[in-house]
């Protein structure tokens, strides 16, 4: 191995140590109270060091960001390719969005508070960009499986798949902060289990999209 190569193997790994340690600052203390200095203790590294790599806190934040969007990516394009149906594929999306939020809690607190903000992409720094090109991958999951259910019938035709996957993407998520948030208080004065609201609305979500089981397909304009 070249000293150069050695170099940049060993540049990434103090940046992969950087950033796992934020991660776990954020899940102890929160965004709002983490600071460098607890960054770096965690790390065993120097406040000074940590700016070598990263220009600052929201950098490192940003950093961890990435992963974020990246384990729901992954996690949409799995249930895109293990179903067969569209319409299936869509739900089980629904599904692994929901298991995002309560497996990785700080991820989808960094995601959902990321697509709060408004991000103008030529304006935004190298790693926002990223994080941008991540969204729209995992948004892209989503309008195949839209695309998909169109092709084999169970979704209906007459829907735009980008359009639809952001009408469900922040459904889903609604549904999941509502249930977060609300919590016992659904319970008490409704009598609803917070986890059977977002089922039951992933339920709803799937009825509003499913195709006409008797038609199938759409029709190719071929002559039969």
């Amino acid at each position: 191995m070249s000293i150069q190569k050695r170099k940049r193997e060993e540049k990434e790994q103090r940046r992969g140590t950087i950033v796992d340690a934020a991660e776990v600052v954020l899940a102890e203390t929160g965004r709002d109270d983490m600071t460098m200095a607890d960054i770096a203790e965690e790390a065993r590294l120097s406040r000074s060091l940590l700016y070598v790599y990263f220009e600052d806190m929201n950098d490192i934040v940003l950093a961890v960001t990435l992963r974020g969007f990246r384990s729901m990516r992954t996690r949409f394009e799995a249930a895109v390719a293990e179903y067969d149906t569209g319409l299936r594929q869509l739900r089980e999306i629904g599904d692994a969005y929901v298991d995002f939020a309560r497996d990785e809690p700080t991820y989808f607190a960094l995601v959902a508070e990321f697509e709060s903000r408004t991000a103008n992409p030529e304006d935004a720094s190298e790693r926002m960009r990223r994080c941008l090109a991540e969204a729209d991958r995992g948004l892209g999951a989503m309008a195949e499986a839209i695309r998909n259910g169109i092709g084999d019938g169970s979704v209906r035709s007459d829907l735009d798949p980008v359009q639809t996957a952001m009408t469900l993407w922040g459904s889903t998520h609604g549904l999941i902060q509502l249930a977060a948030n609300k919590g016992e208080g659904l319970r008490q004065r409704y009598d609803l289990a917070p986890e059977s609201l977002v089922a039951s609305g992933l339920d709803f979500l799937g009825v509003a999209l499913a195709g006409d089981p008797v038609s199938g397909p759409p029709d190719d304009g071929a002559d039969g």
